[in-house]
């Protein structure tokens, strides 16, 4: 009897066949794998606002101050010495318009990018980055929660988006509908759900 040197058609077609099944099964849990690293790139980055937020408030007594829509400042432009971006701040003319802003504000910082929403929103050449967080201060401005940025809202990040806590949770949120919060003072970032579909 001679000896074999290659498979036969049925053997290949077990093979391919385990091979179809292991990957069938891999694919979710790497897909799973990759949502939970980007949701906790989110968290980190809430976290590490959260930390400058309240840094800047211990520091100057108050939270950083609203800006007229479409100008540059807020608290986002307040903040950057606090995340160590000092040399950005310094080159930053508060209160010029979005339009108007140099060509090196129209990239965010790493921390002001929510990954999620910018896979959502993509880049658009030329134009300023969209902010992937608010920040939601109380009436009196003495505390105050920073959130995803609301999927239907669109603020350019040097312009320092603020939204009434309730607003931004009446609408649709870039995870799974819902947001990712972090509130003013304390540690630890809570999900929040949508209630848009709520009666």
């Amino acid at each position: 009897m001679a000896n074999r040197s290659a498979y036969s058609v049925m053997e290949m077609i077990v093979v391919l066949a385990i091979i179809g099944i292991l990957m069938t099964l891999l694919l979710p849990a790497v897909m799973s794998s990759r949502k939970r690293s980007v949701e906790m790139e989110c968290k980190n980055n809430l976290h590490q606002l959260n930390l400058s937020i309240a840094d800047f408030a211990e520091t100057n007594k108050r939270l950083p101050a609203r800006v007229s829509e479409g100008l540059v400042g807020g608290w986002t432009i307040e903040i950057l010495p606090f995340i160590d971006q000092k040399n950005l701040m310094d080159r930053v003319t508060p209160g010029i318009p979005v339009r108007s802003a140099p060509d090196f504000l129209l990239k965010q910082p790493r921390v002001f990018r929510c990954p999620v929403r910018a896979t959502i929103d993509g880049p658009v050449a030329g134009q300023m980055d969209l902010s992937g967080y608010v920040l939601a201060p109380l009436d009196r401005r003495d505390s105050y929660s920073v959130l995803d940025s609301p999927l239907g809202v669109k603020f350019p990040w040097a312009s320092g988006g603020e939204m009434k806590f309730d607003d931004v949770i009446r609408q649709a949120g870039p995870h799974d509908g819902g947001f990712f919060s972090a509130s003013g003072f304390q540690n630890g970032v809570n999900f929040v759900k949508s209630v848009k579909d709520a009666p």
